[in-house]
């Protein structure tokens, strides 16, 4: 089974909040090179990735054009394409596996906004499909459905401002997985995540400090769990000129 993009497209209804704006990003940011180093500390909640860099690709209007990650040997391992229509609204997600297809996301518009994504394998044969519920604008919901369209998993998320506060994310019986809460600072980046892990009702608290550079973006966040640093994330960040 194929693996769904976490980048997500914007509805034709919230065109005027760009990807940039739902990821915190100020000014024309034209291109970010991610980077993590890990300091061999390790996390029950943090997921370890095979690659540790990742660049994204924006336009002038601050749509995501593409994401990929690099290995340790500097080849593309997986990428990312997104195609919008005329109106700015992303009509397909093409998916990459060292630069060999391995899959598309189509989104399902109803009334102007995406109420979901039908994710297909590299033979065009659908596999999940992702569901979500609005409150108002907000999505509040996402419902993750195999490929006979029953629910295997679901995330339930407050929204206050604008900003994701706390989510919930339960199995395919509707038993609470984990719970999430979210801290923010100043610069409405997230400072703190407390996790509940239900099955042993064990806690997890990441906090989170920033460098950053004029624009207000951080190009340095260092994470912390139980008083050592696990992470330090640095991010090139190129802006459109002018």
């Amino acid at each position: 089974m194929i693996a769904f993009s976490a980048f997500s497209c914007k509805s034709e209804q919230s065109r005027l909040k760009s990807d940039l704006a739902s990821d915190n990003l100020k000014g024309k940011v034209w291109k970010i090179d991610k980077t993590i180093h890990s300091t061999g500390n390790t996390c029950g909640c943090v997921l370890k990735t095979d690659c540790n860099q990742t660049k994204y690709v924006y336009d002038e209007k601050g749509n995501l054009l593409a994401w990929y990650t690099i290995d340790e040997y500097g080849l593309i391992n997986d990428s990312t394409d997104y195609n919008y229509n005329k109106r700015g609204v992303c009509s397909e997600i093409t998916m990459f596996s060292k630069n060999k297809p391995v899959g598309k996301q189509m989104p399902v518009i109803e009334g102007g906004k995406i109420t979901g994504y039908k994710i297909y394998n590299e033979n065009g044969i659908l596999e999940t499909t992702l569901s979500y519920v609005y409150s108002g604008d907000e999505i509040t919901e996402e419902k993750t459905l195999n490929e006979k369209g029953e629910v295997i998993s679901s995330v339930q998320k407050e929204i206050l401002n604008g900003q994701l506060v706390a989510q919930t994310e339960k199995d395919n019986a509707g038993n609470v997985i984990s719970t999430s809460k979210f801290t923010r600072n100043a610069n409405n980046d997230i400072s703190e995540c407390l996790t509940v892990i239900a099955k042993d009702n064990k806690e997890f608290k990441l906090t989170y400090e920033f460098e950053y550079d004029n624009a207000g973006n951080w190009i340095k966040q260092t994470q912390f769990y139980d008083g050592a640093i696990i992470n330090i994330i640095i991010r090139n960040i190129e802006y459109f000129k002018g």
